[in-house]
């Protein structure tokens, strides 16, 4: 998870210094990340399927040399914008198979203490909130934009490859494809692909995924850029962002424990009407570094349930039995959120040079995404129909 929120993690850190050299203007450099929201949009479902045909373990494999092949491209890409989008449209394969190539064994073979073992999985995408960052502009200052994609490339791939072949499971509840591979639990029950793409709470979950993520994602993808909008310096935009990551981190173990323990759906409904603190501060004390702090580090805090809530009651409400294809399905919406989201927000920006429309959707997004989990009714009891 912190490879799959790895180019999330830098986009903003390397907005400025890509738009210096190439000379493209924000909308543009945002419509690398838009491919792979176009082609996750009719990739995502499909690579679902996969993941529950072959499992995590061979599919988490190609993920990562696309994701590795991807990269490098940005790296060496000209001033012609078909190589930006040749590169993302590589990185477009693995992120049609992210988050779920890592969320569908850890959802179908925990039961109990499920809330907990999603957020710890999840949790590596804070490790990319705090490491790559200052890394990245390690590599800027002291080398280029280039050098710094190539060497996130090397670090990240090369350590997540051995822990992928080590430790994660093939296909759940078929044997182990080899000796050295951990068997799977068996299959536990849920809706058919037929009836949970045609039940409500698919839709809601949807809906609220795709809300969020436009809105939510918009304004977190370009943290740097709007911060230093609203007067803080680059330097102290930074080193925020790290510490918005170490908060995401601790948010999400928080979450864990709090979905084994209390309801999800109140909690993912407390969790959205809290995130509008952070797009509120903004607008209301624009430019105050310790406030700004504050509102980061809370959104982070209470950011967890929104992103863990999606994903347990996907299991909850879907059930385990093609939970590859719903929540492939329902990542969509991060995927389409990832790179729509951004390209509209830097749009608005290179037409207005302001990122206030950016903030201000924030709050209805929010708003809107707690509404769709309130819609959702109890949880349904798939013991008994298995």
């Amino acid at each position: 998870m912190a490879l799959a929120g790895l180019l999330s993690s830098v986009f903003g850190v390397l907005l400025e210094p890509i738009e210096a050299e190439l000379g493209w203007s924000r909308a543009e450099i945002s419509s690398g990340p838009f491919v792979v929201s176009i082609m996750g949009l009719f990739l995502a479902a499909p690579a679902g399927h996969l993941i529950d045909r072959w499992g995590s373990r061979r599919t988490g494999v190609l993920v990562i040399a696309c994701t590795f092949l991807a990269i490098l491209g940005m790296a060496i890409a000209g001033k012609q914008l078909w190589q930006w989008w040749a590169a993302w449209s590589v990185f477009g394969i693995a992120g049609a198979f992210t988050s779920t190539v890592w969320m569908a064994p850890v959802s179908t073979l925990f039961d109990k203490g499920r809330g907990m073992a999603i957020a710890v999985t999840i949790a590596g995408a804070s490790v990319s909130s705090i490491a790559a960052p200052p890394i990245t502009e390690w590599f800027v200052q002291h080398y280029d934009w280039r050098t710094a994609f190539v060497a996130l490339a090397v670090m990240w791939c090369g350590l997540t490859l051995p822990l992928v072949l080590s430790f994660v499971p093939g296909p759940i509840g078929q044997p182990a494809s080899d000796p050295g591979e951990p068997d799977a639990a068996p299959l536990a029950g849920g809706m058919s692909a037929r009836d949970g793409l045609r039940s409500r709470a698919f839709w809601l979950i949807f809906a609220a995924s795709m809300i969020s993520g436009l809105t939510g994602l918009a304004l977190i993808l370009n943290l740097v850029p709007v911060l230093t909008y609203t007067g803080i310096s680059r330097a102290d935009a930074l080193w925020m962002a790290s510490v918005m990551g170490i908060a995401s981190l601790a948010g999400r173990l928080i979450s864990g424990w709090l979905m084994d323990t209390f309801d999800i759906r109140m909690l993912a409904i407390v969790g959205s009407l809290l995130s509008t603190a952070l797009p509120l501060s903004l607008i209301f004390a624009p430019g105050i570094v310790w406030i700004t702090l504050g509102s980061l580090v809370f959104h982070a805090l209470v950011g967890g349930l929104r992103m863990s809530a999606a994903i347990y009651m996907t299991s909850t409400y879907l059930g385990a039995r093609s939970f590859g294809l719903f929540y492939g399905a329902i990542t969509t919406t991060t995927t389409v959120a990832q790179g729509l989201g951004p390209l509209i927000a830097n749009y608005i920006y290179d037409q207005t040079q302001s990122y206030q429309a950016t903030i201000w959707a924030a709050v209805p997004g929010f708003l809107l995404t707690a509404l769709c989990f309130a819609a959702l009714g109890p949880k349904p009891d798939f013991a008994r129909t298995t």
